[in-house]
């Protein structure tokens, strides 16, 4: 049975340079305990789709359709679908505590008591892989973590018991083993209740794990659908092999052959009393060189991100720029850039793309660039070619592009100052397979011109192999294992190495499938915060010993690989000989 039905939807944008098509009579329908999956790249009119469904389009769209219906019935947001939003801070109330967030959702539903509906709270929190639920009820958004935020909007739509869950992008602030858990808590609430599930994403590794049919969309048509391993193994359209190719494309940036310190930080602490932090991170960036950082959400790359930028002020440790101590006054000062996680939230609504590059440049630039407004919107034009706009988008504002085109412009702007180090904090995280080539390819280029440094942090371990020389992995806050990428991929010492790249999805359906199973509640529960002893991963690690609870272990380097854990000790794994080549323990 059809439980979701969508005929000839069309969708128009009225602007003031004319009439804008986004979507030309759309097809598309999932059945009832069925995963259908909905792909393309970012602008292909996916969220547009889906927002017309919800009756969320702008005031400025008008639509047209031959039905959107749900088991035959019109549709009615919040009582026979609910919707997964791709930015939880937009569909969250930044002034109400999560707990009150979820039980008003429970009790509309439900029509049960308060007590009732906090214990369902839990209940949704719990499955979501959320920890310390009862501590996370009393919390606002702004204490939790991007991936730990986008588990509440999930826990809002399950209590909402819908017939359809349309979820856009659902796991695109999560790190590959919490992505995993949703991705099977999704698939076992289909399999459990029924229930329809329309699911949008970027992410065919995502897509080919957990769909059973793939519809293909680009601008604004569907251009090809038919069964995960017809998409995936025998595309018809040309575009669906560009997107299968993009993902499977290996071209790898410098390896930054430069030894020299461009930044050292040594023993890095910054603690909050209820959110996460970071405690002694030492770390090194090279000239030329692309460093990244992986981890799960929470784990306090982002935390780090903003101490280097001098967002944040650390509570304890140095950092220094080509050996000379990094003043939080001057702090960056142009030299040091980053391109933000949230695109929308890092961009001024009120002014165009082009006046928010503008605006860059003019606070950074020579003073020959000041005076001279021509030469900046000469640079401004070119950079936005550079990262795949054009001079026309040059005057449209934020609201008017797609998630993944307002991510370039935040990347145009780093960029357009020339910085020595760029911070990219989860920049590919709302692109398509495409884009994500677009930028990575951009990238390489800029290093290969100006051999800038570059701290990428990111959650996704295949574009962490593919784009970075040296790597490192946190959790709780801590360092736990740093090396070459290649190594650090192929041989894992640390276990929540290990996990995270065993949980990396692939592009294969055959594939995706076997991913192996991560306990709810157990493997990354989010934002732990910093620990005051032991292993941060001890109460998830399948090798933890009595000292794991009770000690802090030390980093133990071997040669460029450094890790934080016991079994590399030989006070607690035994004694060695001299000629011992150390291995991994795991």
């Amino acid at each position: 049975m059809r439980v979701l039905d969508i005929q000839k939807l069309s969708v128009q944008y009225h602007t003031e340079q004319g009439e804008c098509r986004a979507l030309e009579e759309l097809d598309l329908h999932v059945e009832e305990g069925e995963i259908t999956g909905l792909v393309g790249e970012s602008g292909s009119g996916k969220s547009t789709a889906m927002l017309a469904v919800m009756g969320l389009l702008k005031e400025n769209a008008s639509m047209q359709s031959e039905g959107i219906t749900v088991c035959g019935e019109p549709v009615v947001p919040g009582v026979n679908i609910a919707m997964i939003f791709q930015n939880p801070q937009s569909c969250l109330n930044p002034s109400v505590k999560i707990g009150r967030q979820i039980t008003e959702t429970v009790r509309a539903k439900r029509h049960c008591g308060r007590r009732e509906a906090r214990e369902r709270a839990l209940e949704l929190l719990d499955m979501t892989g959320i920890g310390n639920a009862k501590v996370r009820m009393r919390q606002y958004p702004f204490e939790l973590s991007g991936g730990m935020l986008q588990r509440v909007v999930i826990a809002i739509a399950l209590a909402c018991e819908p017939r359809v869950i349309i979820a856009d992008e659902p796991t695109t602030a999560l790190d590959a083993a919490v992505q995993a858990q949703i991705l099977r808590l999704l698939r076992r609430i289909v399999e459990e209740t029924g229930t329809a599930l329309l699911l949008v994403s970027h992410d065919l590794g995502v897509t080919a794990s957990l769909c059973r049919r793939v519809y293909v969309m680009r601008r604004g048509r569907i251009v090809e659908s038919g069964s995960v391993e017809d998409i995936f193994y025998d595309p018809g359209e040309e575009y669906t092999k560009q997107l299968l190719d993009s993902v499977k494309k290996k071209r790898k940036l410098s390896e930054g052959t430069k030894e020299e310190s461009l930044l050292r930080v040594e023993n890095l602490t910054k603690e909050f009393d209820t959110r996460d932090g970071i405690r002694d991170v030492t770390l090194e960036l090279h000239e030329g060189e692309i460093f990244a950082l992986a981890g799960e959400s929470g784990s306090g790359k982002t935390t780090l991100a903003r101490i280097l930028t001098g967002i944040l002020k650390e509570d304890r440790g140095t950092v220094f720029y080509r050996d000379e101590l990094l003043e939080r006054n001057g702090r960056g000062g142009g030299r040091i850039q980053m391109v933000f996680q949230d695109p929308y939230g890092s961009l001024n609504p009120c002014l165009t793309a082009g006046q928010a590059l503008d605006e860059a440049l003019r606070a950074a630039g020579s003073p020959e660039e000041k005076a001279d407004r021509e030469k900046r919107r000469e640079r401004i034009r070119n950079m936005m070619e550079r990262v795949g706009l054009t001079e026309e988008d040059m005057d449209k504002y934020p609201s008017e592009f797609s998630g993944g085109q307002r991510q370039r412009i935040g990347i145009a702007r780093a960029l357009i100052v020339r910085p020595e180090i760029l911070i990219c904090d989860e920049a590919l995280s709302s692109l398509d397979a495409v884009t994500q080539q677009q930028i990575l390819d951009l990238l390489l280029d800029i290093q290969k011109e100006q051999q800038i440094a570059c701290l990428f942090i990111s959650h996704d371990m295949h574009v962490i192999c593919r784009i970075s020389s040296r790597m490192g992995v946190m959790y709780g806050g801590r360092l736990v294992e740093t090396g070459r990428t290649r190594e650090v991929c192929s041989d894992p010492w640390h276990p929540y190495t290990k996990l995270l790249l065993d949980a990396a999805l692939e592009a294969d359906p055959l594939r995706a499938r076997r991913i192996p199973g991560i306990s709810a509640g157990k493997q990354s529960t989010g934002g732990r915060g910093v620990q005051e002893k032991g292993c941060p991963f001890a109460g998830e690690c399948g090798y933890a010993m009595k000292c794991c609870t009770e000690q802090e272990p030390e980093v133990y380097r071997f040669g460029e690989r450094a890790v934080s854990c016991f079994l590399y000790s030989e006070e607690h794994s035994g004694r060695r000989s001299r000629d011992y080549i150390m291995t991994s323990q795991i």
